[in-house]
């Protein structure tokens, strides 16, 4: 494979049908990580332990490492982020997008695998695009949450993190466990359509609008809490009007 070219848009990676979005992103990270490798044609292959001075895994040398490290702070409540309702590739998708770990175009600039002209917003807006700017600020998308706010009565202004929107929006509704679990579930299926959408247009050319995204994420919401409330399916209609007074949920 080294031989044939692994770098970006070597010889070796040739498919036989067109990748997803998301098998284009997974092939983008390993060649990025393939171009630190350097092969050694003339050594042996072999382990080496390099917190060892004799690159040999030690147990005590492990322990160390894990204990002293600093603990690390999450961004939102673990319980509310892994929500049973929701595909674990949405859930995965959202851990990254809290951790700034989507493949956005000032990530990917600083990968050095787009040049500064190429790191403007695909919506069109002139601005830089990155996942606070994507999901919260950008005038295309973010007029999405001002639709989706309409739809479940409620009313804020975007901070700034993607991670104080998440326990904003959950709140939103007053401290019901169930009025917040459906809320995080649309905040999930928001977020997942709009990446989507702007996945379209950068790969696709392929382009919605606001109002038919908005759709998209009331119907992606559905098919997820229809399983969990046995009478929506019964209140299709309802659903689309007012979710919370379809359901009995004050």
């Amino acid at each position: 494979m080294f031989q044939g070219g692994w770098g970006i848009d070597g010889a070796v990676w040739r498919w036989r049908w067109r990748l997803f979005v998301w098998e284009e992103e997974m092939l983008g990270d390993l060649t990025l990580l393939l171009q630190n490798v350097i092969l050694q044609v003339h050594k042996d292959d072999r382990w080496m332990w390099t917190l060892e001075s004799s690159n040999v895994f030690s147990v005590k040398s492990a322990y160390n490492a894990l204990t002293s490290q600093s603990p690390i702070e999450l961004p939102v409540d673990v319980s509310s982020l892994w929500h049973k309702d929701v595909p674990l590739k949405v859930v995965l998708f959202a851990w990254r997008l809290f951790w700034d770990r989507l493949p956005t175009k000032d990530n990917l600039h600083r990968r050095g695998v787009l040049d500064q002209a190429s790191m403007l917003c695909v919506s069109g807006c002139g601005l830089t695009e990155t996942s606070n700017h994507l999901f919260l600020h950008c005038n295309i998308f973010a007029s999405i949450w001002h639709f989706i706010n309409r739809w479940i009565g409620t009313s804020a202004a975007a901070p700034f993190y993607m991670s104080d929107h998440f326990n904003q929006f959950s709140f939103s509704g007053g401290i019901s466990k169930v009025r917040r679990s459906i809320l995080q579930a649309i905040w999930f299926a928001t977020v997942w359509e709009i990446w989507k959408e702007r996945n379209n247009r950068l790969f696709n050319d392929k382009v919605c609008s606001i109002i038919q995204v908005v759709e998209k994420i009331k119907i992606l919401a559905y098919s997820w809490l229809k399983v969990k409330f046995i009478s929506l399916p019964f209140n299709y209609h309802g659903w689309w009007l007012s979710p919370f007074a379809i359901l009995g949920i004050g």
